[in-house]
């Protein structure tokens, strides 16, 4: 019941946020060899940054025909859960909304895969079910062409005086997440909620400033580019690196006071048709050329975790990012996916930031 109950939840938000992510939409990665097999991966990373990792398993398989299909976290999830359908029967499920992997593991929609996980930290591994695989900081994305560099905030702090400071100058220009509809949005909320005692005086000021919601971090990413916004905030960092690379008139601030890191979780569901396959699959991701392949396509990878700080700091451009705050994977990430809770926070957010 508990199950039924959040996904009836998480199916019953409205949708209130700018969209534009093309959902379910299915990306084919012929065997190179020809197909001798095929494994249908669900994912919430796009193409651009899975295909680097995707075509490098099938380098060393490559007999191995492999089908992505993009989803947002929510419906990922609710459809994990749900009766099963035409294309409910994926090998692979990956998300950045490690929360709700947890829960599919926690209710028994996964698999359980022995796989080598080859030192990773002990919190990018739960009961050989989740598997965390890179690792994205939370960041700060501006326009440098319409932002002047004493408005650039260097931390959660600075965007909060700049947005009281200043609050006509940035009506509309500031966008984030819709935590009601991206789960993602929802699980850097709470986290942050819990990291920081100014959260909801962020949360006002974003308010009266009127930011605009969206559901993806791409899009976010596009009101950048086009001048609609000046600053995106809690931007996953694989996509602004990509932006920034194609934009030059955007940049990136990993924050100074503290930095909320999320990692791309991957799970067997439950329904797999190809379950081998697809735990050869989380083992190459996991191995040191899968990780490198994921450094390609993701910025950073979940290896070496020991000197993830330095490496951030040269690959986001950082004189001195603030305390990393790494990820929870197991029984603590339930907390705010109670259905009270979860209902209470969002409702409470969107009277302080959409009134």
């Amino acid at each position: 019941m508990a199950a039924l109950g959040a996904a009836l939840l998480l199916g019953s938000l409205d949708c209130r946020a700018d969209q534009s992510k093309s959902t379910n939409e299915l990306k084919s990665f012929p065997a190179p060899a020809g197909a001798a097999a095929s494994l249908l991966i669900h994912g919430t990373a796009d193409v651009a940054a899975m295909g680097p990792v995707i075509e490098g398993f099938q380098k060393a398989h490559p007999d191995i025909e492999v089908q992505y299909r993009l989803y947002e976290t929510l419906p990922l999830y609710q459809e994990a859960v749900g009766p099963p359908n035409d294309k409910s029967a994926a090998d692979l499920l990956i998300s950045s909304a490690m929360d709700l992997q947890v829960k599919l593991a926690n209710d028994g929609h996964v698999q359980r895969a022995a796989i080598a996980t080859r030192g990773l930290p002990d919190w990018a591994v739960w009961r050989d079910e989740i598997f965390g695989f890179t690792v994205e900081p939370a960041v700060i994305v501006y326009n440098k062409d319409m932002l002047d560099r004493d408005e650039v905030p260097r931390s959660h702090q600075d965007l909060i005086r700049l947005l009281e400071r200043s609050p006509e100058r940035f009506r509309r220009r500031i966008a984030t997440y819709d935590i009601g509809v991206s789960g993602v949005g929802y699980l850097l909320a709470t986290t942050e909620s819990m990291l920081s005692a100014n959260f909801w005086r962020l949360a006002h000021a974003l308010g009266v400033a009127k930011a605009r919601l969206f559901c993806c971090t791409q899009d976010m990413l596009d009101s950048l580019d086009r001048g609609d916004t000046l600053i995106a905030y809690d931007v996953l960092g694989s996509y602004a690196l990509r932006q920034v690379q194609r934009h030059p008139n955007l940049a990136i601030v990993l924050p100074e006071d503290y930095v909320t890191v999320v990692s791309r979780t991957i799970v067997i569901p439950r329904r797999a048709q190809h379950p081998v396959l697809a735990r050869t699959f989380v083992d190459y991701v996991l191995s040191e050329a899968g990780q490198a392949a994921v450094a390609d396509g993701f910025g950073l990878s979940i290896a070496g975790v020991d000197t993830d700080r330095e490496q951030m700091k040269t690959r986001y451009v950082a004189e001195k990012p603030g305390l990393l705050n790494f990820p929870t994977l197991g029984l603590p990430a339930l907390a705010y996916l109670d259905l009270v809770k979860r209902e209470q926070f969002v409702k409470t957010w969107r009277q302080i930031v959409s009134p």
